[in-house]
Order: structure tokens, then C-alpha cells, then sequence
């Protein structure tokens, strides 16, 4: 079983489970998510099967214990979108999503020109949308949307300065 790096909202470390126990209980352990961009602009948003079809991060994952941040999402984006290029650290933030707690490490990237999308057993679909798209559909519609992917689209706005 996988195990995690229990950490309190300074991110530090305070001890150690596993994904049902500190998806059940409320622990808050660390995550990546990656906004991968297009030369256009347009963010890839996964649609993620295991939440039945809602709309998610471009590349989302657990931090494995005793990991980083870096190297969850390198391996998180090769693993689901095939993507093996430098991808920069935007922000680290808490997240309460409900039932579930997350230290975010979100990161941004615009995918190179050789990159293509390969459907496979992580992720089955992605779709290309600009980004105010993303936030109108959040707002008139956000049971679509992971609650994660919310928290990430909110502070990756302010990140940004996107108002």
C-alpha cells in the first residue's frame, strides 16, 4: 500500500498513512497538480474517471512519503499525459476540500510542440479551454468540477493575477 506524508498547514511533516485512512479521516497529506497550457493558451483539462467524468487538473497525484513536490510531478506527468519537460513550481497551498485536506503544490507548463496527447489507463480524455471558460462553467456549473480543481483554479488566479 502506498503511504503518505502526514503534514500540519506549515507542511510539515507530523507522520505517516495511507490513501483510504487519510481520505477517510480528514489527514492532510501532500498532492501535486499540473496546469498544462497549449501554444494558444489553452489549459488541458483532464476528465477524470475515477471521480465519474468530472473535470479536473491537467495532471493531478499524491505525493508518495518521503517525496518532494518536484519529484511527484515529473513522474505524475510522464505517467498521465507523457509529458517529460522542465515543469515550474507556482505555489504550495492548503487546500480544504471538504472530507479531503491537501497541501497543493501546483505547477504550470506549456506542453512543447512534439507533445501529443495518448489516451491511456490514467487518464482517457483531456479537452483544450481557455481559461475564463473554465471559470464561468465553475461558477454556473461547479458540481462538474473536483473540488481540488477548484482550490487550485482559484489560487493559480491569483498567482497570475487573473481577475
Amino acid at each position: 500500500m502506498e503511504l503518505f506524508d502526514i503534514v500540519n498547514k506549515k507542511d510539515e511533516v507530523i507522520g505517516t498513512t495511507d490513501k483510504p485512512t487519510s481520505h477517510s479521516t480528514g489527514q492532510l497529506h501532500r498532492v501535486v497538480a499540473v496546469y498544462v497550457l497549449n501554444n494558444e493558451g489553452e489549459l488541458y483539462v483532464q476528465v477524470h474517471k475515477k471521480s465519474g467524468g468530472l473535470f479536473d487538473h491537467s495532471v493531478g497525484g499524491h505525493v508518495s512519503k518521503g517525496e518532494d513536490y518536484v519529484t511527484a510531478v515529473v513522474r505524475e506527468a510522464e505517467e498521465e499525459l507523457g509529458i517529460k519537460q522542465p515543469i515550474p513550481h507556482l505555489s504550495t497551498f492548503y487546500s480544504d476540500e471538504g472530507r479531503l485536506q491537501h497541501m497543493f503544490g501546483l505547477f504550470e507548463c506549456v506542453a512543447s510542440n512534439d507533445w501529443h496527447f495518448v489516451p491511456n489507463d490514467e487518464v482517457e480524455t483531456i479537452i483544450p479551454m481557455r481559461i475564463n471558460n473554465v471559470r464561468e462553467m465553475m461558477t454556473n456549473e461547479p458540481h462538474r468540477f473536483t473540488p481540488g480543481f477548484i482550490n487550485t483554479m482559484k489560487e493559480y488566479c491569483k498567482v497570475k493575477g487573473i481577475r
